[in-house]
């Protein structure tokens, strides 16, 4: 091997081939990794069945700079490997100085990549068709989403009308509150009042359900006492109630064998009559509280569905009113079941009826006004304790009159 001065063995050592041709084309110097490379570049180097270093030489004197290509090593030694080949003519000592860096891994990366190409193609091609249909899904679903928020919408306006609003319950009993908190924009529950010829009636229905299928029954309950109230056949809260169980029976079960309706509704219904100071009540499966003196005294109602074939005649077994002569300062609570029922707190529980009651007494002697504001106090905080929020479970309502 013909020495080329003191770089000699810094080549010999390099890891990639160095190889020094002469103007006639002989390999004049190779280092240690090209020593299989013979000594005729025309036989060794190749790209698509062309002698290479011939075309390199020919670009390189027309432009006289140095000339790179991708070429493969035809030679066992070097067998399935790709060199990025470098050219350029060292003036002094008459020679092409050619420097092979391997490129392998980068053209099997390329050819994997090429081969895989099509694939890759049809992948996107499928991916942009799901995403496509994904969109026109989501813009029906959004356009669903927002027909249903606007049929719940204009049903909480229908629905406002008819229940007895904050303004009208002040109207009849000036130091008063409600707390009305459907689940879902309109629900089951209902606050129903009038001026009746026995009394200022009020009453709070929590129908079976919530949303939609709780309001449509809600409605029909609310035409329930309208009806009853105008037929004017009634001496007592009892009788009232009895008649609505009536209309409720000859509504939904009197031309129908249909026996898996089974939507009901609760009730506590009392009569504050202001004449005689005196609070006539009846109840289904929901009680009346009343506070005085800061002891709470409950009175339950009757332990009967509304939808039992017998519940008027249950209900009539005890055709009399349960009465409580108040004086004032007394404080009346009604209220549906959606508050003592909501789940929360730390450890995910309902705030259950006993914690209920015994918040109601700590409230005795706040004003009424101040009551709502704590009682939604207090259930926001139960809803969120720390950073967890729980949703909302049912209907709320609670109705607070200081007599």
């Amino acid at each position: 091997m013909n020495s080329i001065g003191s770089t000699d063995k810094i080549l010999y050592l390099l890891k990639q081939p160095v190889l020094l041709i002469s103007k006639s084309g002989e390999i004049i110097y190779k280092n240690k990794k090209a020593s299989s490379f013979s000594d005729s570049t025309e036989v060794i180097i190749s790209k698509e069945g062309r002698k290479l270093f011939v075309d390199l030489v020919c670009s390189l004197e027309s432009n006289s700079h140095v000339i790179s290509d991708t070429i493969q090593i035809c030679i066992p030694a070097f067998e399935n490997c790709y060199f990025e080949l470098t050219v350029d003519f060292d003036e002094i000592e008459q020679c092409y100085n050619c420097f092979l860096e391997d490129v392998t891994k980068k053209e099997s990366l390329l050819e994997t990549i090429n081969s895989n190409k099509h694939v890759i193609e049809d992948h996107i091609e499928e991916l942009t068709s799901t995403n496509d249909i994904l969109k026109t899904q989501n813009k029906i679903i959004q356009q669903a989403q927002e027909e249903a928020l606007s049929g719940l919408r204009y049903g909480k306006l229908i629905q406002d009308r008819v229940n007895l609003n904050k303004r009208s319950l002040k109207k009849l009993f000036k130091d008063s509150f409600q707390v009305y908190k459907p689940q879902n924009v309109i629900g089951g529950d209902l606050i129903w009042a009038k001026e009746t010829k026995i009394g200022k009636m009020i009453a709070v229905i929590d129908c079976m359900g919530h949303g939609v299928p709780g309001a449509m029954l809600a409605m029909s309950v609310y035409n329930f006492f309208n009806a009853v109230e105008l037929n004017n056949k009634y001496v007592s809260v009892t009788e009232f109630l009895s008649e609505v169980i009536s209309l409720y029976h000859k509504t939904f079960f009197e031309f129908r064998d249909d026996s898996s309706f089974g939507d009901t509704f609760d009730a506590s219904i009392c009569v504050i009559d202001e004449k005689s100071n005196l609070i006539r009540f009846r109840g289904i499966k929901r009680p009346m509280l009343i506070i005085r003196d800061n002891e709470i005294i409950e009175y339950k109602g009757s332990r009967v569905s509304v939808s039992d074939p017998n519940a008027k005649d249950i209900l009539m077994l005890e055709p009399w009113d349960i009465v409580w002569p108040y004086k004032p300062g007394d404080k009346l609570y009604m209220f549906s079941d959606g508050y003592s029922d909501q789940f929360g707190g730390y450890s995910n529980k309902k705030y259950k009826y006993s914690n209920f009651k015994k918040y109601l007494k700590t409230l005795s002697n706040v004003k009424m006004s101040h009551q709502q504001k704590s009682l939604e106090d207090e259930l926001f905080n139960w809803k969120r304790p720390g950073k967890t929020i729980h949703e909302q479970t049912d209907d709320i309502t609670v109705v607070g009159i200081q007599l």
